[in-house]
């Protein structure tokens, strides 16, 4: 049977049936799982060990590392779930801060060395600079 040969009522059923699979499927979207929040987590806490936060900005790198082992131990539990994805988003957003400030403040004293580098080249004394550790 098809559709150019079908009644009324048929077609209105097939019409149904159709947007009713088109809905269900689009409701079905991608769940997040706990352990992939934990590997990103994981994942940023190690980029962030790697550029040395800890260095620059010690408060985000303690933050990450403990909301990290918050989010392991309560992962593995369907009562718990919730919890360790909220502190692995923690820990990810932690570790993130903590990059892009430990990458400002590198970027920072690059730029007064080459300042006082273009300073002494061009033979005038260098503008003062604050003290270090202090940002702009």
């Amino acid at each position: 049977m098809t559709t150019d040969r079908m009644d009324l009522p048929a077609r209105r059923a097939l019409t149904a049936a159709v947007l009713a699979v088109a809905l269900l499927s689009a409701c079905g979207g991608k769940t997040v799982k706990p352990g992939n929040s934990l590997d990103e987590a994981e994942a940023a806490v190690a980029r962030a060990e790697r550029a040395r936060i800890a260095d620059y900005d010690a408060a985000s790198w303690r933050a990450a590392k403990e909301n990290l082992a918050l989010a392991r131990s309560n992962n593995g539990s369907k009562d718990t779930e919730a919890a360790a994805r909220w502190y692995a988003a923690r820990a990810k957003a932690d570790a993130d801060v903590g990059i892009a400030r430990s990458e400002r403040a590198r970027l920072y004293a690059l730029n007064q060395a080459l300042k006082r580098e273009i300073s002494q080249l061009q033979g005038t004394p260098p503008a003062a600079t604050p003290a270090a550790g202090a940002t702009p």
